[in-house]
């Protein structure tokens, strides 16, 4: 089983690196990756997101509008599936990302929530 504080560590620390392909690294080349921005990203033609190579470019984006972008680790929470990360960004705004994970310990399945700052 993946350690959730490791796992978590890494991948702020690889989002805060802006270094697309150690992110991507985190994720199963076949997944299921749905956020709220999908739709924004995709004007209204996708929900979510299956595969490594469709987050590239979504992920990319992210990087390019948001050159500040930063996390900040405030709580993991893990269960027999996967991990629960809680962060914060740069404008303080708090991010929920809810992982399955694969033996190999990478995603295959992620929710991402956001609230307010």
């Amino acid at each position: 089983m993946t350690d959730a504080k490791t796992f978590a560590q890494k991948w702020i620390d690889d989002w805060n690196s802006h270094h697309l392909h150690n992110i991507l690294e985190h994720y199963a080349e076949d997944l299921e990756f749905h956020s709220p921005k999908v739709a924004i990203y995709s004007e209204g033609k996708k929900t979510h997101f299956t595969s490594r190579a469709e987050l590239r470019p979504y992920f990319a984006r992210a990087l390019t509008n948001r050159p500040n972008l930063c996390f900040e680790l405030i709580h993991v929470a893990q269960d027999a599936r996967g991990i629960a990360i809680v962060y914060k960004n740069d404008v303080d705004a708090i991010g929920v990302e809810i992982m399955n994970l694969d033996p190999q310990g990478r995603v295959i399945k992620a929710r991402v929530l956001y609230g307010a700052p």
